[in-house]
C-alpha cells in the first residue's frame, strides 16, 4: 500500500515540475522589444490606434479557383466505305462430252418368244437318241412343253434326247429329235359358231364407248377378228386363248353406219385350223363424236 502512494506521488510531482517548465519556455519565446514597446508607450498606441480609422469591413471574395480544362472528346469520324472488292472471272470450264452407248434394238434374247438366235450348244458328252429318227423345226412361240404335248412325251425326255443345256432355251429353226413314226395330225372340234354381242343385226350400239365382242366356236389357241367398216376399210384383232375382246368405237370404229365382222380360228403359227371361220354377222351404230 505505502508503494502505491509512493508511486502516485511521484507522478503528481513530476507533473508539476513538467508544467513549470513548460511556462518558463513559454516565456522566454516572446521577444522583449514588444514586451518593451508595450510597457513604455502604452498611450501612443491607443492614440495611434484613434488616429487610423479602421477598415471598413467588406465581403470577403473566395480565391479564384479555375476551372478544370475540359478534356476533348474524340471526334467521331464516318465509317469507312468499303469498296467492293473486284472479282476475278473465273475461266469457263469446257465441258466434257460423255459417250453414251449405243443401244442395239436388234438385239434377240434367245428363248424369248422364238428368237432367231445361234443355236444353243449341247451338253458335254451327251448323244442325242438314235431311235427317234422323227425331228420337228421348232417355230415361233414354240415352247416345249407344247411340243411335247404335241408328240405325246413329256419335257424332260426332250431335254434328254436332244441334249439340251436349258429346257426353257429353244430358237426358231431349231431341229429336234421327237419320238412316233409320222407327224401327228390334230384334231380340232369345229362346234357352232354362236355370237353372243353385238347381236347380228342390232341397231343400238353407241356411237362412243366400248364395244364388247363375244361369240363361241372352235377352240383355237388363237382368233382374228376382221371387222369392216361402212366405208370399206377394214380393221383386225388378235385374240390369244379367249372368245371375247372390248374395241373402243370412238377410237378405232369412229364412222357411223353398218358393220361387218368375222372371228378366225388360228393355230399357233397363226394359220386358219381346218375349220370355218365364223359370220358374217352385222351391227350398226351411230358415228363416234367429232366423226
Amino acid at each position: 500500500m505505502l508503494k502505491m502512494i509512493m508511486k502516485q506521488g511521484m507522478s503528481a510531482l513530476m507533473m508539476i515540475v513538467a508544467m513549470i517548465a513548460g511556462g518558463v519556455i513559454t516565456r522566454l519565446a516572446i521577444p522583449t522589444d514588444n514586451v518593451a514597446d508595450s510597457d513604455s508607450t502604452p498611450y501612443a498606441n491607443v492614440q495611434q490606434q484613434e488616429a487610423t480609422p479602421s477598415p471598413t469591413a467588406s465581403e470577403t471574395i473566395p480565391p479564384y479557383t479555375p476551372l478544370p480544362s475540359l478534356t476533348p472528346s474524340q471526334t467521331l469520324k464516318p465509317p469507312p466505305t468499303f469498296e467492293p472488292a473486284t472479282l476475278t472471272p473465273q475461266p469457263s470450264l469446257t465441258p466434257t462430252v460423255t459417250l453414251t452407248p449405243t443401244i442395239q434394238l436388234d438385239v434377240s434374247i434367245p428363248g424369248l418368244n422364238g428368237a432367231e438366235t445361234p443355236t444353243p450348244s449341247t451338253t458335254p458328252g451327251c448323244v442325242p437318241r438314235e431311235d427317234w429318227t422323227l425331228t420337228y423345226t421348232v417355230k415361233r412361240d414354240d415352247a416345249l412343253a407344247l411340243i411335247a404335248e404335241q408328240y405325246n412325251t413329256y419335257v424332260d425326255e426332250l431335254v434328254k434326247a436332244n441334249c439340251l443345256k436349258d429346257k426353257n432355251l429353244i430358237v426358231i429353226g431349231q431341229v429336234l429329235r421327237v419320238p412316233g413314226t409320222a407327224q401327228p395330225v390334230q384334231a380340232y372340234d369345229c362346234k357352232a359358231w354362236e355370237v353372243l354381242t353385238p347381236f347380228n343385226g342390232t341397231v343400238t350400239v353407241a356411237g362412243d364407248g366400248p364395244i364388247t365382242f363375244n361369240w363361241r366356236g372352235p377352240d383355237a389357241p388363237k382368233y382374228l377378228i376382221r371387222i369392216y367398216r361402212p366405208d370399206g376399210t377394214v380393221f383386225e384383232r388378235l385374240v390369244e386363248l379367249r372368245e371375247n375382246e372390248q374395241i373402243q368405237a370412238s377410237e378405232d370404229l369412229r364412222p357411223g353406219g353398218t358393220y361387218t365382222w368375222y372371228v378366225y380360228p388360228l393355230d399357233n403359227n397363226f394359220v386358219q385350223i381346218p375349220c370355218h371361220e365364223g359370220g358374217p354377222w352385222q351391227f350398226t351404230k351411230e358415228a363416234a363424236g367429232g366423226a
